[in-house]
C-alpha cells in the first residue's frame, strides 16, 4: 500500500512539473509586411491573431515593413497602430519601407528601442534585432557591434532577426549583402526571422555558403502578414517548405530547451508546422 501510495505521489509530482514546464512555454506570432490598408489582408491576420486563444498574452516579433507604402509617423499610427495596439508587447526591427527617404523617423516614433539591440524573450531565449538597412560606416558600426555582443551571449539561445533575408526562394531571393551578418551568426544563432519575401518559408540549416550543415543555422520568412503576396522567385528554390498565396502568420512557442513553430493562414489552418531544440550560442564548431 506505501509503495503504491509512493507511486501515486510520484505520478502527481511528475505531472505537476510537466504542468510547471508547459506554463512556461512563451507564445510569439511572427509578423512582416504588413500595414497596408489599402488591402483587407492586414484586417485579416489580426483578426486571425485574435482567434488564438492565449492572443492576449502573446508577443509580437514583427520584422519590418510595417507601413505602405512608406512607414510615415502618420501611416503607421491610422493602419498599424489601428491594428495592431491591442498587442502589449512588441519587438519590431525595420524593413526598406520603413526605411525609405529619410522617413525612418516614423518606425522610431512608435519602436523607439534602438537597432541592433538584444531582448530577452525569457528563460534562456534571447532576441539579437538587427537593421538590414544599415550601409557604410552606420552598417561597419552595426558590425562591429555584434562581434562585441556575441561573446557575451555564450551558452544562451540565440534568436536573430532582420528585414532581408539572406536566403529566400521567394521574388527578391537571397540577399548576399547580409552575408555578414550570416557568418557571423553560424554557431551562434539557433534561427533568424525575416520578412522582405511575400510568403512563408521555413529554410533548413545551411552554413555560412548556403549549403545543409547540422551546423548550419536555420531560418524563417514571415512576411505575408498583409501586404501583396508574391509568388515564387526566379532563383533556385532554398527549400522544400515555401508557401505562397496564403495571407497569415507564425506562431513561435518557446520552451526552456526547445521551440515550436506553425504558419498558420488567415482562414485558421496550419499550413506548415515544425520543432527544434536550442543550439546554445557558441557550443557548435563546425569540423574541419
Amino acid at each position: 500500500m506505501k509503495r503504491r501510495l509512493r507511486h501515486v505521489l510520484l505520478a502527481a509530482l511528475l505531472g505537476a512539473a510537466s504542468l510547471a514546464v508547459n506554463a512556461e512555454n512563451r507564445v510569439f506570432f511572427v509578423i512582416g509586411d504588413t500595414g497596408d490598408c489599402e488591402l483587407e489582408g492586414t484586417a485579416q491576420v489580426v483578426r486571425a491573431l485574435q482567434q488564438q486563444a492565449d492572443w492576449s498574452k502573446a508577443s509580437l516579433i514583427e520584422v519590418g515593413d510595417l507601413g505602405y507604402p512608406v512607414a510615415t509617423h502618420e501611416q503607421l499610427q491610422t493602419c498599424h497602430e489601428k491594428h495592431y495596439a491591442p498587442f502589449k508587447t512588441r519587438f519590431a526591427v525595420p524593413g526598406n519601407h520603413d526605411w525609405h527617404a529619410g522617413e525612418q523617423s516614423g518606425f522610431f516614433s512608435v519602436f523607439p528601442g534602438p537597432v541592433p539591440r538584444i531582448e530577452s524573450l525569457g528563460g534562456p531565449w534571447r532576441l539579437v534585432m538587427l537593421n538590414s538597412n544599415l550601409r557604410d560606416d552606420a552598417w561597419e558600426k552595426q558590425l562591429g557591434w555584434l562581434d562585441k555582443q556575441l561573446p557575451a551571449q555564450a551558452g544562451l539561445c540565440l534568436i536573430a532577426a532582420w528585414h532581408h533575408p539572406r536566403w529566400s526562394s521567394g521574388k527578391h531571393g537571397d540577399n548576399r549583402f547580409t552575408q555578414p551578418l550570416w557568418e557571423r551568426l553560424q554557431g551562434q544563432a539557433s534561427f533568424t526571422l525575416h520578412g522582405h519575401d511575400h510568403h512563408f518559408e521555413a529554410l533548413p540549416a545551411v552554413d555560412r555558403d548556403g549549403k545543409p550543415s547540422p551546423f548550419g543555422v536555420a531560418s524563417f520568412i514571415s512576411g505575408n502578414a498583409g501586404a501583396v503576396l508574391y509568388g515564387a522567385g526566379w532563383s533556385n528554390a532554398r527549400s522544400n517548405r515555401a508557401h505562397y498565396g496564403n495571407w497569415g502568420f507564425m506562431r513561435l512557442e518557446l520552451d526552456e530547451q526547445r521551440y515550436r513553430w506553425q504558419a498558420i493562414s488567415v482562414d485558421g489552418q496550419i499550413i506548415d508546422r515544425g520543432e527544434g531544440q536550442c543550439q546554445p550560442a557558441g557550443a557548435r564548431v563546425a569540423p574541419r
